[in-house]
């Protein structure tokens, strides 16, 4: 389970000082496919940010599975990220001169994997989104909606506990979108936390849990029965 506990993230722009998170509490559960809406700048990617690691809070505690997220230092936060978080962005994020499996078997190799195992876990991880077929193509030939698998193959490599999703269908169709996202209600149903940062109000109907933000706060929770 991820919790934040009364968690405040304050930024400086120049003299400025912004306060993206005030007081945030959240309980998120493993095997659930929780998403996060509100308007820019209430503080969605800021959250997103502070539960994979990739920054810390100014104030509050972050856990998870009862480990101490905000205690641990710059090289600890590396390797929990690298070890527990899949991160899928809108944009894809992928080296266009690799082809669809050497980008997903590049983190491995950034970890001292051997190139034999960092590639069948690479063919594994492909075959899981259903890009069998498409593993020798570089980016440019392949669609918006394949670059998006080869990025969510990229996320599950290393078998992680949690996955962070910011806008992934954001440059999609909406067909695609939906196949997407389909994706990642099934890791949720793989005992995987999957958390979703969306202003997609559609994307709410597949979610266990909608959390809404406001201003840096909560403004309310639901909960939602949905079938997998």
């Amino acid at each position: 389970m991820l919790v934040l506990n009364d968690v405040y993230k304050t930024f400086r722009m120049g003299e400025t000082q912004v306060n993206a998170l005030r007081g945030v509490s959240l309980e998120l559960p493993v095997a659930q496919f929780s998403v996060i809406m509100g308007h820019s700048g209430s503080g969605k990617s800021t959250l997103m940010h502070l539960a994979g690691c990739l920054d810390v809070p100014t104030r509050g505690q972050v856990t998870y599975g009862g480990m101490d997220l905000t205690s641990l230092n710059s090289r600890e936060r590396a390797d929990f990220r690298s070890s527990d978080v899949g991160f899928v962005f809108q944009k894809y994020n992928l080296v266009s001169n690799l082809t669809a499996v050497e980008n997903v078997a590049l983190p491995l190799l950034l970890r001292n994997t051997t190139t034999k195992q960092a590639h069948a876990q690479a063919v594994e991880a492909l075959n899981s989104v259903g890009l069998q077929d498409r593993m020798a193509h570089r980016p440019a030939k392949l669609s918006g909606g394949e670059q998006q698998r080869v990025a969510i193959a990229r996320a599950l490599v290393n078998d992680p506990t949690m996955i962070l999703a910011d806008e992934p269908t954001g440059n999609l169709d909406t067909a695609t979108g939906d196949r997407i996202l389909n994706l990642l209600s099934q890791f949720a149903g793989d005992d995987k936390m999957v958390l979703v940062v969306t202003h997609n109000p559609e994307i709410a109907d597949m979610a266990d849990l909608v959390i809404y933000l406001r201003d840096g706060q909560v403004e309310s929770q639901q909960f939602q029965e949905v079938a997998r």
